[in-house]
C-alpha cells in the first residue's frame, strides 16, 4: 500500500453502529405524537429509520393525513429522546473499545449521524465517548447534500483534512456503504440488522462491531475479498445486551446483601481477638457498645467492602452481552461534570445544615462521635469511613441495582427513589432525621448517575460528604478536649 493510500481515519456511523438508538427515537416519536392527539404505531415509524428527522417524522405524519409543524415536532422528539438517554441508551458491546484502539493506534476518528448535534452529543457522551474525544464530528445541521449520497462522505474526508482513499467507512446500511466505495473510501459493513448479501460492495462484511479489528480497517484489501460475517446465533445475542431484569437485580441485590453480611459474621472472629488485644473485651458483651465502637466499624468496613465490591462485579460480568464499565457505569467523567455535581453538593450540604441547625439538632450524629472517641487506631476509621465505604456503597447501589432498576419499568426516576430509598434504611444507627437525610443525599447521587450515566460523579460527593462529616467531628472532639482540659 502506497503511503497516500495508506489509512489514516476511520468515520463511524454512531446509530446502528456505535449505539441502538432506534429503539429510544421510536419510543420518543411515539410519544411526541401521542402529545398532539395523533396515536401512531412503532412499525409506522420503522421504514424511516436513518432518513433524518424530517423525513422520519413527516412520512407518518403524511401517512394519516395529519397536520405536522414539522420544526417545533422535530424539537419536541430531541427533548423526549434526550429524556431517555440517561436510563436505556446504551453503546453495543465492543463498541467503545474499536473507537479507543483505532485512537491509540494513532488514527483519526470521526462520527456521523442523522440526529441533530444535540442528539448527538448527549448520546456520545453517555456511552464515554464524548464530544471532545473525535476529531470530526457529522450531524444533521451539517448536512448540505441530501443523504445518502457520496458528496456527504468526501465532505467528511475533507473535514478530516484527507483524501478519501486514506479514509474507512464503518457503516450499517446498504445505501450508505455503496455511497462511501462511490466516493473512494473502503468500507466495512456491520450486517447487524441486514443480511450480508446487501453489502456486496463492501469490502468487509463483519457481523457485529466488536469482530472488527486493526488490521480489518488498515490491511490492505485485495480485489475479490470474501465476505465475512458472524454466526447468526453471535448476533442474537448481540442484540440481547443489557443488565438484569428487575426481579433479577433485586434477587441478586439480596444474595449480595446475605454474602456481605455472612462476611462480617465470620470476621467477628479475628475481631474478637483484635478487641482483646486491644484491650476492649468488654465491647463484646455489649451489643450496643459494638455497633458504636469505632474499631469495629473500621474494622467490619475494611474486611466486608471488598466482598461487595467483588460480588457487585461478579453478577454484573455474569450477564453476557455487556461490559463491566457499561453495566456499573465505571465511566470517565469530565473534569467539568465533576465541578458542577460538587456544587450541587455543597448546595444540598448548606441547605441540610441550615436545616439542622434550625431544628437544633447536632450537625454530627452522634455516633459518628461516639466512632471516633472509640477507633482506637483513626486511620483505619478514616480509610473505612471516606474511602471503602463510598466505594462498596456506590458499586452496589448506584451501580449494580441502579443499572437493573433503571432499564425495567420502574427508568430512571424509579431507580433513583428506589435506591435512596435502600441506601437509607441501611443507615440504620442514625435516628429518623439522619436516616432522611442520607435519603435526600441519595436522591441527588442518584440524579447525578442518571445524568452522566457514571458512577464516578456520586463516589467522589459520597466521599465528599463522608470527608467532611469526619473532620466536623474530629474538629469538635479536640475542641471538646480542649474545652474540658
Amino acid at each position: 500500500m502506497s503511503e497516500a493510500a495508506k489509512i489514516r481515519a476511520v468515520v463511524f456511523a454512531m446509530d446502528g453502529v456505535l449505539i441502538d438508538s432506534e429503539p429510544l427515537l421510536n419510543a420518543a416519536a411515539v410519544a411526541m405524537f401521542k402529545e398532539r392527539g395523533l396515536t401512531v404505531r412503532p412499525e409506522d415509524l420503522r421504514p424511516f429509520v436513518g432518513a433524518g428527522d424530517d423525513r422520519y417524522l413527516g412520512e407518518v405524519a403524511q401517512k394519516y393525513n395529519f397536520p405536522l409543524d414539522t420544526a417545533s415536532a422535530r424539537k419536541r422528539l430531541s427533548e423526549l429522546y434526550l429524556e431517555l438517554v440517561p436510563s436505556r441508551l446504551e453503546a453495543f458491546p465492543g463498541a467503545v473499545e474499536v473507537v479507543r484502539a483505532c485512537k491509540q493506534a494513532g488514527l483519526k476518528i470521526a462520527v456521523a449521524s442523522s440526529a441533530d448535534r444535540r442528539k448527538t452529543d448527549a448520546s456520545l457522551k453517555k456511552i464515554g465517548l464524548p464530544p471532545e474525544e473525535w476529531d470530526a464530528i457529522a450531524s444533521a445541521e451539517d448536512r448540505v447534500h441530501p443523504m445518502p449520497g457520496s458528496d456527504r462522505f468526501l465532505e467528511w474526508s475533507q473535514k478530516l483534512g484527507l483524501a478519501p482513499e486514506q479514509c474507512v467507512v464503518i457503516e450499517d446500511t446498504a445505501s450508505d456503504v455503496q455511497a462511501a466505495k462511490a466516493a473512494g473510501m473502503r468500507c466495512v459493513a456491520v450486517a447487524r440488522r441486514l443480511p450480508a448479501a446487501q453489502f456486496q460492495a463492501a469490502d468487509l462484511v463483519r457481523g457485529k462491531i466488536a469482530d472488527i479489528s486493526l488490521s480489518d480497517l488498515t490491511g490492505p484489501v485485495g480485489a475479490g475479498q470474501a465476505i465475512e460475517v458472524s454466526p447468526p446465533a453471535v448476533l442474537a445475542q448481540s442484540t440481547q445486551a443489557g443488565p438484569w431484569g428487575l426481579w433479577a437485580t433485586l434477587g441478586l441485590g439480596l444474595v449480595i446483601a446475605g454474602i456481605y453480611l455472612g462476611s462480617q459474621i465470620a470476621l467477628l472472629i479475628p475481631f474478637s481477638f483484635l478487641a482483646v488485644a486491644t484491650g476492649q473485651q468488654e465491647i463484646l458483651m455489649d451489643r450496643k457498645k459494638l455497633e458504636t465502637n469505632g474499631l469495629f466499624v473500621a474494622f467490619m468496613t475494611c474486611g466486608a467492602a471488598p466482598v461487595a465490591v467483588g460480588m457487585s462485579c461478579l453478577f454484573a460480568l455474569l450477564r453476557r452481552g455487556t461490559s463491566l464499565s457499561d453495566y456499573l457505569g465505571l465511566k470517565p467523567a469530565s473534569g467539568k461534570q465533576l465541578f458542577r455535581w460538587c456544587l450541587a453538593l455543597m448546595a444540598l450540604a448548606a441547605l441540610s445544615d441550615g436545616l439542622t441547625a434550625l431544628l437544633g439538632r447536632p450537625l454530627v450524629p452522634h455516633v459518628v462521635e461516639d466512632w471516633y472517641k472509640t477507633a482506637w487506631f483513626p486511620p483505619l476509621l478514616w480509610l473505612a469511613v471516606v474511602v471503602l465505604a463510598p466505594l462498596s456503597e456506590e458499586v452496589f447501589f448506584r451501580g449494580f441495582l441502579f443499572a437493573g432498576i433503571s432499564h425495567s419499568p420502574m427508568g430512571g426516576v424509579g431507580a433513583i427513589l428506589l435506591t435512596s430509598f435502600l441506601w437509607a434504611v441501611i443507615h440504620i444507627q442514625y435516628d429518623w432525621y439522619g436516616v432522611a437525610s442520607i435519603f435526600a443525599a441519595g436522591l441527588l447521587l442518584g440524579y447525578a448517575r442518571l445524568k452522566t450515566g457514571s458512577i464516578v460523579p456520586t463516589i467522589l460527593m459520597h466521599t465528599l460528604m463522608n470527608l467532611a462529616a469526619m473532620v466536623q467531628v474530629a474538629i469538635l472532639t479536640r475542641f471538646a478536649s480542649g474545652a474540658n482540659y
